[in-house]
Formats: C-alpha cells, structure tokens, sequence
C-alpha cells in the first residue's frame, strides 16, 4: 500500500456562514455518542447490555491573528451558524448546518514574541454530515 490516496492537511479550511476563516492553523472534530442506555437484566448473565443514544460532535479550530481577516468579525460566544470544515479544496468536508460556537481565545506570549493565536470551540446544533455522507448539505468552498 502507498500514500497515492492519502489527504494531507494542507488544504484544510474553516468556514463559518458564507466567509472563510483566515490563517487557520488546524481544526479537530470530534464525533461521539452523547448519551448511551446502558442496563443490566435477567438474561444479561451479568453483564452489561448497551444501546446508542444521542450522536453528538463538537470541534475546535486554530489559527493565527491578522489584522486583514480578524476573526471575531466572523463569529463570537453564542453565535449559532453553518459551519463546514474543509478537508480539501474540492469535495471532502464535515458539514454543520448550525454549529454553536461556545468559545473564542487569543494567546498573546510577549515573553516568545510569537505571533498572536486563536482558538474557538464549537458544537453542533442538531444534525451534522461527515464527508460523503448521503443526504448531507451541499456546499462549496468559498
């Protein structure tokens, strides 16, 4: 096997409404069950049964800040939007057609002199489609 179909992360992108996120440096998704049922009866032989609840995602995206592309002017603490986290330029995204967006940092480090950062993390509001999912939203990269 070789690397001929792998997708790098050079062309990630964040999306949030219909404007792209600037200088982002890396987005992290995170899929998982919300809730689960989990039980133990008499025919479970003492062990437990379990059953799926509530799926549920949240992620997080970074980057660094500019001037040009401020980034709180796109999205703040309690803003509810579309939200689509490009894994290329083409066809492969996760889609939120509402995401919450819980939080926004900076980080200044006047010790390092680095160059100012950002983080914001999000969850989805209802619904939300992995790449190629069937009935997902169709979006394009603006």
């Amino acid at each position: 096997m070789t690397s001929a179909t792998s997708v790098i992360g050079r062309n990630g992108k964040h999306v949030v409404g219909s404007s792209r996120v600037g200088r982002v440096k890396q987005w992290v998704v995170n899929r998982k069950l919300a809730s689960e049922s989990a039980w133990g009866d008499s025919d479970s032989n003492g062990f437990t049964n379990r059953a799926k609840g509530r799926e549920d995602a949240t992620f997080t995206s970074e980057g660094v800040y500019d001037t040009a592309v401020e980034t709180f002017d796109l999205f703040k603490p309690g803003d509810i939007t579309l939200s689509a986290l490009w894994m290329n330029n083409v066809n492969l995204y996760w889609a939120f057609p509402r995401a919450l967006n819980s939080d926004f940092q900076l980080t200044v480090n006047i010790d390092s002199q680095e160059v100012i950062g950002w983080t914001s993390s999000w969850g989805a509001d209802g619904e939300f489609f992995h790449p190629g999912e069937a009935g997902a939203p169709s979006y394009t990269l603006p």
